[in-house]
C-alpha cells in the first residue's frame, strides 16, 4: 500500500484524547493518519491574558506547524469539535484550504456548570465499571470525580485559590501526587474559560464553507440545526453509543464506518 495522503489533525475533548485517538487509529488502520494537538494546560489557563480567541490562534499555529502547506483536514471530538470549527474559520482567513472538517459528538453548551442529570450519569458509569469487573477503571473514575467535585466547590474563587497555592509551591506538589488531579484541573479551567465563548458562536454564526461531517449520537440530535447554521455544507451521520462510550469496542466500529463514509471524497488512499 502506498502512503496515505489522508492526514488529520485531531483536537480532543477537554480531558485529552490519546486513549480515544488510539482506539480510532486502530479501528481505521493505516489508511488514515492523525496528529494529536494538545491543549496548553492549567498554568496557561490561570493567566488573565488567556482567552478562547487566544487558544484558537494557538491551535491554528500548532496546526500550521504540523501541516505547513497544502490542504488541511481537521477532526475534533466533543469540545474539540467546537475548536475545529473555529480553527477552520481562522485558517481559511489565513488563506489555507480546509479540505474537510469532522466533528465527533460535539453538543452545544451554554455554561461551565454541570449538565442536567450529571449525578445519575456518574452513578451509572461507576456501577457499570463495577458490574463488569473493571476495578482499575472504577478507581480512576472515582478519583477523577473526587477532584472534579472538589474543584467545582471552589466555584468563582478557583483561580484565586490556585494562584495562591501555585505561588507557595503547594499546588505543583499536590498535582505531582496524583496526575488525575492535574487532568481534572486543566479540564475545569478550560471549560470555565471557553464555555461562554462556545455559547456566543451561535448568536450570529459565521458560515464555514468547507466539506464538514457531524458524527453524533441520538442524544445530541437536537443540536443538528445549530451545526447546519455553522456549516452549510455539513452531512450528519448517527452513530451508536453514548457520548462517553463512542470509542469503546462495542461502538467504535459504528464510528469508523461513518468516518470512512463521510470522508471518502476527502482522501487519496493509494493501494
Amino acid at each position: 500500500m502506498a502512503e496515505s495522503s489522508c492526514l488529520f489533525v485531531y483536537l480532543p475533548g477537554a480531558g485529552g484524547g490519546e486513549t480515544q485517538l488510539s482506539a480510532l487509529r486502530e479501528a481505521l488502520g493505516a489508511a488514515f493518519r492523525f496528529e494529536l494537538i494538545d491543549y496548553p494546560g492549567w498554568r496557561i489557563y490561570l493567566d488573565d491574558k488567556f482567552s478562547a480567541e487566544a487558544l484558537i490562534a494557538h491551535l491554528a499555529a500548532e496546526i500550521s506547524a504540523r501541516v505547513p502547506q497544502g490542504p488541511v483536514l481537521i477532526a475534533g471530538a466533543s469540545l474539540g469539535g467546537h475548536f475545529a470549527y473555529a480553527v477552520a474559520l481562522y485558517l481559511k482567513g489565513m488563506g489555507r484550504e480546509i479540505r474537510g472538517s469532522c466533528v465527533i459528538d460535539s453538543f452545544m453548551i451554554d455554561s461551565s456548570g454541570p449538565s442536567e442529570g450529571w449525578r445519575s450519569r456518574a452513578l451509572a458509569e461507576g456501577i457499570e465499571h463495577l458490574r463488569n469487573g473493571r476495578l482499575g477503571k472504577f478507581m480512576r473514575f472515582a478519583r477523577s470525580r473526587f477532584w472534579r467535585a472538589l474543584f467545582r466547590l471552589a466555584s468563582g474563587n478557583l483561580k484565586t485559590l490556585l494562584r495562591r497555592s501555585s505561588a507557595s509551591g503547594r499546588l505543583p506538589m499536590l498535582l505531582a501526587i496524583d496526575p488525575i488531579a492535574e487532568e481534572e484541573l486543566s479540564l475545569r479551567l478550560l471549560i470555565r474559560a471557553v464555555a461562554p465563548w462556545v455559547a456566543s458562536l451561535d448568536r450570529e454564526p459565521a458560515a464555514l464553507h468547507a466539506p464538514t461531517i457531524l458524527l453524533r449520537t441520538s442524544a445530541t440530535a437536537s443540536d443538528d440545526a445549530a451545526w447546519v447554521s455553522r456549516c452549510p455544507e455539513i452531512k450528519i451521520y448517527e452513530i451508536r453509543g453514548q457520548h462517553r462510550t463512542l470509542f469503546e469496542p462495542q461502538n467504535v466500529g459504528s464510528l469508523r464506518d461513518a468516518f470512512v463514509l463521510g470522508t471518502s471524497d476527502w482522501c487519496k488512499t493509494g493501494r
